[in-house]
Order: structure tokens, then sequence, then C-alpha cells
């Protein structure tokens, strides 16, 4: 009795030691896990918050920082920047116009290192980076500046610190408290029905054991423990059965050998029928292959075909262009840049010589590639009606004739038509004699350099032949004096839609101004040349978006 006393004291002592040192550690790393949860969630949480709010903030302010950054007005752009000072978590605010130059600057001091954990924490959100875009009244946006804003990782970091501080002291103290209930519970519950049931299944007898004496389980009879009273008492219930019924399953398990052995040899010939159909099938399959290369032949064929007719299309387009030399010595110098974004393309020029006079003719088009092309074939032939039928050389008059002929080649002139295409155009006019350039234009500018500065006349906002776009006021003149030295350039949209830069947006009509400035004291040939350089640099990776032309000449 003493020895069973001993060992049910060491055995319930074991157990139970046990039990509560792995209640200990699956308590305490559940803890740890839940707690490093809600750290996390707390964490994400309040990463979300400060988003958030600065998206409100930067919003609130935007309409002003651009406003202030378009007009370049240093006191506005202060009052923007005292602004958002007030915020405490704002440690730096610095808004800059799209020339880089800065307007306005606000500095905090810093009292957080950006190696703490702090920094590593929320340094990530502490940096903003606002570009400022306006939007003109035809509804194109363009950048005009930026608004950069760096928070304090320290002082967003605060109120989550407090918290985690919180949490992990009360969990902590959770962790302990149930692990002593789930202990006490587990011993009354668990510990000592085992024993008792240990008890019993020692007094076992191995030659009759289904006269085992079942133990009483008091409290225990529906839950986990008396089913496995009642599953071992089956158990050995069925180990007498188990004597008398293995001679029966021998029997039985011959005749399911002999079964499966009819199963194997019907499986044995439906595979064989199967791998009959994969015959017949891969023969189908290579005749399919066969006629896929025929239609493959056959595709590249037409492919051919369709290339070859867009070269010739290149070869007529070209042929319609006039001699890049067509002026002779009536201007000092004259280059001419055209490529198109494919083989062909929807921008288009016409030079020439009326006496003392010359006419240079700059057309974009409706589209790129052969659409492009067939609407240059309809101003070409118009613009030969104008100046050699109506004998017309004002650049305005050039220009309404030719909106009334294109919009009536194209069937645009009646009542719900197919189409809505046109195009803009620019056009000068070169007087020997009385020394001066008339430029009209629409849609499309007339740049030109004057000691050393380069400045631009718009033409109208108005485009040619189209239906829905009919212009509404006649189109002007514009009288340019001419001295020695001065060049003009003439130009498609093309070269100002360069997408490139960091961030990327469109080069734009004033660094173009810049880039000619920079370069007009060289050729006309080595200017141009030199812009295309700087239009590849700009663009780096991105692909050309449109056709490209420009035509610049210094008539003295």
């Amino acid at each position: 009795m003493r020895g069973g006393a001993n060992g049910e004291r060491a055995i319930s002592r074991g157990l139970t030691f046990k039990q509560a040192l792995t209640t200990l550690v699956v308590v305490f790393v559940l803890g740890l896990l839940a707690a490093a949860v809600e750290i996390f969630a707390d964490w994400r949480t309040m990463r979300t918050e400060v988003r958030d709010h600065m998206g409100q903030t930067l919003a609130m302010v935007e309409g002003s920082a651009v406003d202030a950054a378009f007009e370049m007005n240093a006191d506005a752009a202060r009052q923007v920047v005292r602004g958002l000072s007030e915020y405490e978590f704002i440690q730096r605010v610095e808004l800059y116009d799209n020339f880089g130059d800065r307007l306005a600057l606000f500095d905090r001091p810093r009292h957080w290192d950006a190696n703490g954990v702090t920094g590593r924490l929320f340094d990530d959100i502490a940096h903003w980076e606002q570009p400022l875009i306006r939007q003109d009244i035809v509804g194109r946006t363009e950048e005009v500046g930026e608004l950069r804003v760096r928070l304090d990782p320290d002082v967003i970091a605060s109120g989550f610190m407090q918290r985690t501080a919180v949490n992990a002291g009360v969990n902590f103290t959770k962790a302990i408290a149930i692990s002593l209930l789930v202990v006490a519970i587990f011993h009354f519950l668990i510990t000592r029905p085992l024993l008792r049931l240990n008890t019993a299944i020692g007094e076992v007898d191995p030659h009759q054991p289904g006269a085992w004496p079942v133990p009483a389980m008091p409290g225990h009879q529906r839950d986990e423990l008396g089913q496995i009273v009642g599953s071992l008492d089956d158990l050995l219930k069925a180990f007498q059965r188990g004597l008398n019924e293995r001679d029966q399953a021998e029997d039985e398990l011959r005749a399911l050998t002999e079964e499966l052995e009819q199963r194997v040899q019907d499986r044995t010939r439906k595979l064989e029928d199967a791998m009959h159909e994969l015959a017949a099938e891969k023969e189908e399959t290579e005749t399919a292959y066969q006629r896929l290369g025929e239609t493959h032949r056959e595709l590249e064929k037409a492919n051919h075909l369709v290339l070859e007719s867009i070269r010739y299309a290149r070869r007529i387009q070209t042929a319609m262009l006039p001699d890049k030399s067509a002026l002779g010595d009536a201007v000092k110098e004259i280059y001419v840049c055209w490529e198109p974004l494919h083989l062909v393309g929807g921008d288009y020029f016409w030079l020439e010589r009326f006496g003392r006079r010359s006419l240079i003719v700059v057309v974009d088009c409706t589209g790129h590639g052969v659409p492009g092309a067939f609407i240059t074939l309809v101003v070409a032939s118009a613009l030969d009606r104008i100046l050699h039928e109506r004998d017309l050389r004002s650049p305005a008059e050039i220009l309404t004739a030719l909106d009334e002929m294109v919009r009536a080649r194209l069937r645009q002139d009646g009542e719900a038509p197919e189409s809505d295409d046109g195009l803009d155009a620019s056009v000068c006019l070169w007087d020997e004699e009385d020394r001066s350039v008339t430029f009209s234009g629409a849609g499309l500018p007339l740049i030109y350099v004057e000691d050393g500065e380069a400045r631009e006349i718009k033409g109208n906002r108005a485009g040619l032949g189209y239906y829905s776009l009919v212009p509404r006021r006649p189109f002007e003149d514009h009288r340019v004096p001419v001295r020695p030295g001065m060049s003009f350039y003439q130009l498609t949209d093309g070269i100002p839609d360069h997408m490139g830069g960091e961030p990327k947006r469109l080069l734009g009509r004033r660094r173009v101004r810049r880039l000619i400035a920079r370069n007009a004291h060289l050729p006309m040939e080595d200017q141009i040349r030199r812009l295309e350089t700087e239009l590849e640099r700009y663009r780096g990776p991105e692909p050309r978006r449109d056709d490209m032309t420009l035509v610049g000449f210094q008539p003295l």
C-alpha cells in the first residue's frame, strides 16, 4: 500500500509539474504572440492615421501651394509653410517651384535619432513629397512645383510607446493568473481520474481481457475520460471476438484477392484501349500542328505585304514633301527635322519661294502612322490649290482657306459626319524687301530668338478642318521685323510633349524655349541636332509619343 501510495504521489507530482510548466510556457508564448500582434496592429493603425491626417492636411493646403508655386510668390509660400508648422509632429516644410527654386522653408530642431527605434518604425512615413499640379481653363494640367514635408518620428512614436508599455504589463499579469487557474482545474478534472484509470488497467488479466474491472468515473460519464474508459472496455472485449473472427477474415481475404486480380485484368484491358485512342489523337494533333504552321506562314506573308505597303506609303509621303533647299538663297540658313513616330506620320511641312517672298508651313494632323499620313495628302493637295489657284499669300488667309478646304475634302462640313479629323498649323511668310516675318498659327506657335532671348507668339486656340472645332474668331497675322542674326522656329507638339525627367512630366514649351536660346549662337543644323540630343537625354528610357517636326531658319 505504501509503495502504491508513493507511486501515486510521484505520478501526480510529475504530471502536475509538467502540466504547470507546459501551461506557463504556452500561456507566456501565446501572450508574447498576442502582445506582438497587438503592438503590430497598433503600429499599423498609427501609421494609417498619420497617412490619412497628412493626406487631408496636404489636400487642404494644396490649392494655396499651387497658386504660390505658379505665381512664384514667396510671401504666399511662407504663409502655406507657416500654417503647416503649427502641427507639432511636422519637423520640416519646403515649397519649391517647377524650376527647383525653393520659395519657403520651415525647419524645427530635431529631437530624434534616425538610427533609433523610432527612426526604424516611422522614418519611412516621415517624408512626404506632394507634386503641385495646376489645371488651366481648357483642362490641361501642368506641374508647377513641389511641396516637401518631413515629420518628427519621435513625436509620432510617443503615444505608441506608452500604449505598448501598458499592454505589456496587462498581458504579463493575465498570463500568470491564467496559468495558475489552468493548473488547478487540470489537476482536479484530469490528473486524479487518470490515476484511477491507470490502477484499473494494471489489474487486467492478459488471458481474460474482457473481464477487467471497469473503474468508476463520477462526473466523467459523458466527457472524454468516460469515452476513453468505454473505448478501452470495447477494445478488450474486441480482443476476444478477434480470435473467433480470424478464420472468417482469412476466407474473406482470399475472396478479395481473387476479385482484385479480376479488376486488374479489366483495368489493363481498358488501359490498352485508351492507348489506341491516344495514338489516334496524336495523329490528329500532328495534323493540326501542320495546319497551324501553314497558317503561320500565311500570316507572315500577309504581314510582309502590309509592311511593304507601309514602306511604299513612306516613299509616297516623302515624295510629297518639298526639297529642304527649296528656298535657295532667300534665307541665310534653314534646317528641317522631320521624324515620324512610325514609317509614316501625321506631320507635314511646305517650303516655297515666290519671288522676293518665301513661305514656310508646318502641319500637325490628327493621329500618327497611316491615318495621319492620309490626312497629310489632303493637306498637301489643299495647299497646292490655295497657293497656285487662289494665289493667297497672307498666313491668316491661308489658314482660313485651309480650314474650309480640309473640312470639305473630309466631308465634315455637313450634318452628322462620319469623322471628326483635322490639323494644327503654323504659317510664316518671309518678305525680303520688307525685312519682316509674318506669322499666323492654329494651335501651333512661332518661337524666335532676338538678342539671345527666346520669345513665343502663340497661334489661335483653334484647329483646322474639325467638324466640332470651327474657329470662333478670324486668324490674325503677326508681323515681326527682322534684324541680322534673328532666328525663327516652327515646331509641332511632338517636341514639347516629350515625357521624361524625375518625376515624370512633359518637357513643355518653356523648357523648349530655354534649350533653343541656349544654342542660338550655333549654326542652324548644329542647333537642331543639339536639341535632338537634349530631347533624347530628357526622355531617357521613355518611348516617343508623337511625330516630331521642327523647321528652323535665319533670314539674315
